[in-house]
């Protein structure tokens, strides 16, 4: 069956200069051949219509939708709809109702009597919901619920002809939604109403609202219907009429109804409704696919058509319903830009009785042999760079937006802190987990408090009982609590230096803390002499404690011992990290090695039975083969970590699903120094790691205003590695950093010389 010729003749010279999407995409290709009634989303008491479906921050799957009396019969939407929330954990139901979204507010509103027609858009963390509203005289409100509205009612045209598009905004699905004074899409000139309004996001950023409104035409009684479309650059408009007629027809009064627009493969498309029959001589009410450009402002019917033929629905269960035009008010459930069901409202033939259908939809396959605008899971079943196999098969997603392990972060100074006005005689470093017990969080650090600032690492044989060499020597572990992470109240030593000789009689730093099987540890650095006189040679010892606010008590000895002669990590453990992984102990930390040479850290891996030991190292150290600083949470059933500073995989975050092998997830900027984090999951040992948020790290080169020497200060990060969080600002990217941020590491001398010397050989040839 083809398009009317005059449809034909009305379109062919758009064909000449305007850019199209793929001509044989034909959409029936993505539906299945009969429906399932198990997907059909039904109140008791009310009919449902133009059904929204997204996956909210709680993993649910959230339908909202327009519901209105039963009793009210088909044309009650223009007068009692209101726009409700059903809840599922399953795409295809079943759905609970849960709450009115957008109910009857009152007269005084423009939306006070009816709310209809909703259309959802999710954007940066936030719910924007368009929608149709109106309100009437009165009259209905003096009617039995048994009333059905009919076109012959004047009172019906009166609340039709006070429709307006108007906006709602949320944080979350579950939330409290904004309404507004005013509609978003009032009338102007001549216009008698505004309504059905859709949005989407084109490829340039902007956003693109399609709408109808009627205007009054001597040859249609009730006046024309005319779709257009507008744009703005935000959500929340305001939104500016392009002046581009949307989808119009020649001789129809209504050329469409129940349109539905989206971008596939860089270009628009566009479902919508034949209502009159104007198209072509399918069935009135058929649903069609028009073709757009990738601006949404030029339109043709496609060269496949037809969509889904009104008339009947064939049910899996082989019975058939028979429907005056099939699939009214479409909508689709999307994934990464990918419908993944349709959405349809259902209207049986001669019914009052209306409801909701999903239809899970195939994946489009693209017709070109090139690689794709679009990704889907068709575009890595082709021959694929060494790049593109990263991205599809080894990074989470191939989009940072998308990617649960990529985080940006951000920088809190923490309050309740003093330093001595910068002098350098007070330092704190090298937090540890941050815990939360007895209704607060707790974290240990490295702290020197000393009546001069140390002489540096290259000096240390002027080093004294009393004078530090570098920043962490003659320091001990204290702690402090807070009651929101940000201002922190110290309260004392916890782990004090133990006598001579014992591991840390010199300095006890970089702790951190274990739970396990109701006691406390923190494991440290145990140093015997001032760090620089060979370089920063320590083991590992632990204190352990039947509350987190002590008393500690010292093993007295090295619990992971530095490793043998010529070992990769024969002169320091650093950085112990414990974790709980199948009911044992696993304590990451950091070793130096390779010199004389370029040095190289790496992190290894020791395990034991016992928080006290005997540890046994892992047959594969090193593990990691980057970071300097290293902080590490269970994901999933794996472990995750933040690969900072120092090698060839530093600015990484990296997975490994046996907690040993760890692959790049990642590649991130300005990551936290010396960061640990809040960690509720790090000794549950569950199998369902969940991630991080925030943590506290520590910058070494705060300097005071009448102090020459650098100091150690804590601060506060912040970021989205976590499977419970959604926070898109965390994860944007490509960050504009000052100029003078770059020109700081300039040339130095030496560079300026030999570029010089260059460009006077270069000169001399010449």
């Amino acid at each position: 069956m083809n398009l009317k010729s005059s449809v034909i003749s009305v379109f062919s010279f758009f064909v000449t200069f305007i850019g199209f999407a793929q001509a044989d995409f034909d959409f029936k290709e993505l539906l299945p051949e009969k429906f399932n009634k198990e997907n059909i989303i039904e109140e008791e008491d009310y009919n449902v219509w133009g059904t929204n479906i997204l996956k909210g921050k709680d993993g649910k799957y959230h339908a909202i939708y327009s519901r209105w009396l039963k009793s009210r019969g088909h044309l009650g939407w223009v007068t009692h709809s209101e726009i409700a929330h059903a809840v599922s954990d399953n795409l295809t139901g079943p759905y609970k109702f849960k709450n009115l979204v957008l109910p009857p507010r009152g007269k005084k509103y423009w939306d006070g009597d009816c709310t209809h027609n909703p259309h959802v858009l999710e954007h940066n963390g936030k719910y924007y919901l368009y929608h149709m509203g109106n309100k009437g005289s009165g009259f209905w409100d003096k009617t039995a619920d048994s009333v059905m509205p009919k076109y012959t009612d004047k009172e019906w045209w009166i609340n039709r002809n006070n429709q307006r598009v108007g906006l709602a905004v949320a944080d979350d699905l579950n939330g409290e939604w904004q309404r507004f004074d005013k509609p978003l899409i009032d009338v102007t000139g001549d216009r008698m109403m505004t309504s059905t309004p859709t949005i989407s996001k084109r490829t340039d950023g902007k956003f693109l609202l399609a709408y109808k409104y009627v205007e009054p035409n001597e040859k249609f009684k009730n006046g024309k219907v005319v779709h257009v479309t507008s744009l703005s650059n935000s959500p929340m408009g305001p939104f500016v009429d392009t002046g581009v007629p949307f989808i119009t027809h020649p001789t129809a009064s209504f050329a469409i109804d129940d349109h539905l627009e989206w971008v596939y493969n860089g270009n628009y498309y566009c479902i919508a409704k034949d209502s009159r029959g104007a198209w072509s001589d399918y069935p009135n009410g058929s649903t069609m696919l028009f073709e757009g450009d990738d601006l949404g402002l030029k339109w043709k019917p496609a060269k496949n058509f037809l969509v889904l033929k009104a008339g009947e629905i064939k049910w899996t269960d082989g019975t058939t319903t028979k429907t005056a035009r099939t699939a009214d008010m479409p909508k689709f459930y999307m994934e990464n830009g990918i419908p993944k069901a349709l959405i349809i409202a259902i209207l049986p033939k001669d019914s009052e009785i209306s409801y909701s259908l999903v239809i899970p939809l195939k994946t489009p396959k693209p017709s070109t042999d090139v690689f794709p605008y679009q990704v889907t899971e068709y575009s890595k079943e082709r021959k694929l760079s060494a790049a593109l196999n990263r991205s599809f098969n080894q990074y989470p997603s191939h989009v940072n937006a998308e990617n649960e392990l990529y985080s940006q972060f951000k920088y809190t100074k923490l309050t309740g802190f003093d330093y001595n006005d910068g002098d350098a005689t007070i330092t704190r470093r090298d937090p540890s987990k941050i815990i939360k017990e007895n209704g607060k969080y707790y974290v240990w650090y490295t702290k020197r408090d000393t009546k001069t600032p140390p002489v540096g690492a290259r000096n240390a044989h002027l080093a004294t009982d009393k004078i530090p060499s570098t920043d962490w020597d003659l320091a001990e572990i204290w702690y402090a609590t807070s009651k929101d992470g940000f201002h922190w109240e110290e309260q004392r030593v916890a782990v004090k230096r133990p006598p001579y000789p014992t591991p840390g009689w010199r300095a006890v730093a970089t702790p951190d803390v274990l739970k396990f099987k109701g006691k406390y540890y923190i494991y440290y650095q145990a140093f015997t002499e001032a760090s620089g006189k060979r370089g920063d040679y320590c083991p590992v010892s632990v204190a352990f404690s039947d509350s987190p606010d002590g008393p500690w008590t010292h093993v007295n000895k090295a619990v992971i011992p530095t490793g043998a002669k010529g070992e990769w990590d024969q002169f320091a453990i650093q950085a112990p990290t414990p974790l709980v992984h199948n009911g044992k102990i696993y304590v990451y930390y950091k070793a130096a090695f390779n010199r004389p040479g370029t040095v190289w850290s790496g992190i290894g891996l020791a395990i034991a039975d016992d928080p006290l030991g005997p540890f046994k190292k892992h047959e594969l150290n090193p593990v990691q083969n980057s970071g300097h600083e290293i902080c590490f949470f269970p994901w999933k059933e794996g472990l995750a970590s933040m690969t900072i500073r120092d090698g060839s995989e530093h600015f990484t975050i990296q997975y490994a699903k046996d907690w040993v092998n760890f692959e790049i997830m990642s590649i991130t900027e300005m990551m936290p120094i010396g960061p640990n984090a809040y960690i509720p999951d790090a000794f549950l040992d569950n199998k369902n790691g969940r991630g991080i948020t925030w943590g506290i790290g520590h910058f070494i080169n705060f300097k005071g205003k009448n102090s020459d020497k650098w100091h150690s200060e804590l601060y506060r990060f912040d970021c989205d590695l976590s499977l419970d969080v959604d926070d898109p600002e965390m994860k944007h990217h490509n960050n504009r950093w000052n100029p003078e941020d770059y020109f700081r590491w300039g040339l130095s001398e030496k560079q300026i010389e030999r570029i010089q010397e260059e460009n006077n050989k270069t000169d001399s040839k010449n």
